[in-house]
C-alpha cells in the first residue's frame, strides 16, 4: 500500500507528465497554423520586393525590409518554441555515460564560424563522463556558448569550460568576459522570450529557457553568477 507521500509523489507525477504534453501539443498547434500564413506574408513581401522595388522610395524600401525581418524574427520565435516543447520529452530518453569534452568539441566545431568572426579564445579543462543524453548535453553547451559569444564587450571573447565533480553531482561552470548582467535580471533571463537587450542583440530569447528545460528535467539546475560588465559564469549540475 502506497504511503501518503507517495500517493501525492505519483500524483504530482502524473500531473507533470499531462502538462507536458499538453504543451507539446500547443506548441505544435501554434506554430503549425501560424507558420502557415507566416510564409505567405514573406513570400508576397519578395514578390513586391522583385516586381515593384524600383518604383519605391527610401521609406517603401524600408517598410519592406520591417516586413521581411519581421516575418523571420517570427518564424525563430515559432521555430524555438517547438524546440523548447520537444524538450519535454527528454525522460522518455535512456541515460547513458557520455563524454562532455566529445559533446562541447561538437559545439566548438558548430560554432566555428562565429568563434572565428568574433576572435574568441574558447579554453576548457579535462571534462568528464557524465549519466546523460548526448544531444541534450550538446544542446545545453550550445546554448551557453552562443551566449557567451554573443554578448561580448569591446575585447574578443574569452571563455573557460570547467568541470567539478563530487559524490552527487557534476558542476559545469561557462566563464566569459563578456558584457555581464545586473543581478538583478539572473531570473529573468532563463524565462521563455526574455530579452534584454532587445535592439542591441538578435535572437528570440529562447536559448537559456531551452538550457534550463533540459537541465531541470535531467534532475540538475543551473544559474548564474555575474555583475554588469564584470563577465559571467554560468553553471549547471548533472547528478552523479
Amino acid at each position: 500500500m502506497k504511503t501518503g507521500s507517495e500517493e501525492t509523489g505519483e500524483t504530482l507525477r502524473q500531473q507533470d507528465i499531462r502538462h507536458d504534453e499538453e504543451l507539446r501539443q500547443f506548441a505544435y498547434t501554434v506554430t503549425h497554423d501560424l507558420r502557415e500564413p507566416l510564409r505567405m506574408i514573406g513570400s508576397y513581401s519578395q514578390l513586391l520586393s522583385r516586381r515593384y522595388i524600383d518604383r519605391l522610395d527610401s521609406e517603401g524600401r524600408e517598410f519592406l525590409d520591417f516586413i521581411n525581418n519581421g516575418v523571420q524574427r517570427m518564424d525563430s520565435m515559432l521555430r524555438d518554441l517547438l524546440a523548447y516543447s520537444h524538450h519535454s520529452q527528454a525522460l522518455d530518453h535512456p541515460l547513458s555515460s557520455v563524454s562532455a569534452e566529445a559533446a562541447l568539441e561538437g559545439v566548438l566545431l558548430a560554432l566555428e564560424k562565429q568563434i572565428r568572426e568574433t576572435g574568441a579564445q574558447i579554453t576548457h579543462d579535462p571534462l568528464p563522463e557524465v549519466m546523460f543524453d548526448f544531444n541534450e548535453l550538446t544542446q545545453v553547451f550550445r546554448q551557453l556558448l552562443s551566449n557567451s559569444l554573443k554578448f561580448h564587450g569591446a575585447a574578443a571573447p574569452q571563455i573557460h569550460v570547467s568541470a567539478e565533480s563530487t559524490d552527487e553531482t557534476v558542476t559545469f561552470s561557462v566563464r566569459d568576459n563578456g558584457i555581464g548582467i545586473d543581478p538583478r535580471y539572473h531570473d529573468q533571463i532563463f524565462g521563455l522570450f526574455k530579452r534584454l537587450h532587445r535592439d542591441e542583440y538578435p535572437g528570440t530569447g529562447m536559448g537559456l529557457a531551452i538550457a534550463r528545460r533540459i537541465v531541470t528535467l535531467r534532475g540538475g539546475r543551473i544559474w548564474l553568477e555575474s555583475e554588469a560588465g564584470s563577465g559571467a559564469i554560468f553553471h549547471f549540475t548533472i547528478p552523479n
